[in-house]
C-alpha cells in the first residue's frame, strides 16, 4: 500500500492484535510464498485477513450497503448455497469457468460470482455454513439485486477475524429468512415472501436462453457483426440460463411454479449446455421451439415427478394460467424443522384454546 511500509504495517498489527513480531513475520513470509507477491503486499494481505485497517479506519459495510459500480469494498457473509461450475465461451473462442455462490449477512442476500482462476482457487473450499470475507470484488447489478464478481485482485478469507462475523445468523435461520410458510389453498395472488412445501406433480416445459453474464437478461444475436448484444451491457459473451415450469400440490391446492437459472438446472439435474443441446436436436427433428420445450420436459424431467420440495418466492395471479409462484430459492425439506413447525403450531393452538376456556369461565 503506497505510503505505508511493511514495518509500519507490522507495528499496526502489533498494536491492534497484540501479536508477536516473529509470528507476524512468519505469516507474511507464508502469504508471500503462497500468493507469489512481495512481502510488502503480503503484509497488506495479512492486515486484511486480520481485519486491521491501514488507512484511518475501515468502513464496515454490509450487503444492503452495496451499490452497483462500487469497488474496493469488503463484506463478511455466510455461504448459503453454491451451484456447480460451468463452462462458457470467451470472446477469443477459448473456454472459461464460472460458478455462483449465494451469500448472506444480517441485512440480506447476494450472489457471489467466481470467474476462471477464482473458481479453481476458492470453489471447492467454500461450503454452506462457512463465514467468509470477500475483499475487492466488482459490485454489479444482477437479475435479483446486486452481485459481487471476483477479479484478479479479489481475495476470499474463510473464518476471518472481523467484528461482523458475530452478526452472521446461523444457516438454519436464514434458509427461511423473511418468508412465511403458507398452504397453497390459502393463496389468492399478490402474496410476497411466501414459502410453500409440496410435491412436484407436473412438469410443463424446460427451456434455455442466451443471457448476459452480468445481468442474466436475454441477449440478441447480431449476425451482421457476429456478436451478442445485451440492451444494458452492450457486446457480451452469453451464458445459457435454464427456465423450468412445473406444478406443485400440497394437499390443500395446486400451484404453478416458474424457476430460473442455477436453481432450475439443479432441480432438473442437467447443465444448461446439456439442455440446450437436447433442445437443438428436438428442433432439428422438426418440432417447434414450444413443442420442443414440452418434449424436453417429458423426456428429461419425469424423474423429478413426486419429489417433495420447499419453494420460496412471490405469488401472482395470471389471467390465463392462474396462480403462479415465481421462485427465488428452493430447498429439500428439512424434516427436523418441519416437525418443529408442527409442534410450535400445536402449542400455539393449545394456548389459544386454553385462553378461550379461561374467558368463558
Amino acid at each position: 500500500m503506497p505510503g505505508v511500509t511493511k514495518d509500519e504495517i507490522i507495528n499496526v498489527i502489533i498494536r491492534r492484535k497484540g501479536m508477536k513480531r516473529s509470528e507476524i513475520s512468519r505469516r507474511i513470509k507464508e502469504i508471500a510464498a503462497r500468493e507469489g507477491v512481495s512481502e510488502h503486499a503480503a503484509a497488506v494481505i495479512l492486515a486484511e485477513e486480520l481485519g486491521v485497517p491501514l488507512e484511518g479506519g475501515e468502513e464496515l459495510m454490509h450487503i444492503r450497503d452495496l451499490v452497483p459500480g462500487m469497488s474496493k469494498v469488503n463484506v463478511v457473509a455466510g455461504v448459503l448455497r453454491k451451484y456447480p461450475p460451468r463452462e462458457y465461451r470467451k470472446k477469443d473462442g477459448s473456454r472459461g469457468l464460472v460458478a455462483n455462490v449465494i451469500i448472506y449477512d444480517s441485512t440480506g442476500k447476494a450472489r457471489l460470482v467466481l470467474w476462471d482462476s477464482q473458481v479453481r482457487k476458492y470453489y471447492d473450499a467454500l461450503q454452506p455454513g462457512d463465514v467468509i470475507k470477500i475483499i475487492d470484488p466488482w459490485v454489479r447489478e444482477g437479475r435479483n439485486g446486486v452481485e459481487l464478481h471476483t477479479n484478479f485482485r479479489t481475495r476470499i478469507i474463510k473464518n476471518p477475524e472481523d467484528p461482523r462475523v458475530k452478526e452472521i445468523p446461523p444457516l438454519s435461520e436464514v434458509r427461511s429468512y423473511n418468508y412465511s410458510r403458507m398452504r397453497i389453498g390459502e393463496l389468492h395472488g399478490g402474496e410476497k415472501f411466501v414459502e410453500i412445501r409440496g410435491t412436484i406433480a407436473k412438469v410443463y416445459r424446460i427451456n434455455v436462453y442466451d443471457a448476459c453474464p452480468q445481468c442474466r437478461r436475454k441477449v440478441d444475436y447480431d449476425p451482421a457483426a457476429d456478436v451478442w448484444r445485451c440492451p444494458e451491457h452492450g457486446e457480451v459473451t452469453p451464458i445459457k440460463v435454464t427456465i423450468l415450469d412445473f406444478g406443485v400440490d400440497d394437499g390443500s391446492g395446486y400451484i404453478r411454479a416458474t424457476m430460473f437459472g442455477d436453481d432450475a438446472a439443479e432441480v432438473v439435474g442437467l447443465t444448461p449446455d446439456e439442455l440446450a443441446e437436447e433442445l437443438k436436436e428436438l428442433v432439428s427433428s422438426g418440432l417447434t421451439i414450444r413443442d420442443a420445450t414440452r418434449k424436453l420436459a417429458e423426456e428429461k424431467a419425469y424423474t423429478i415427478l413426486g419429489r417433495e420440495i420447499v419453494l420460496r418466492g412471490n405469488v401472482v395471479d395470471d389471467k390465463f394460467l392462474g396462480l403462479i409462484i415465481k421462485v427465488s430459492s428452493w430447498d429439500e425439506p428439512d424434516y427436523e424443522r418441519e416437525i418443529e413447525m408442527v409442534r410450535s403450531s400445536l402449542l400455539k393452538n393449545i394456548a389459544e384454546f386454553e385462553r378461550e376456556l379461561s374467558g368463558e369461565e
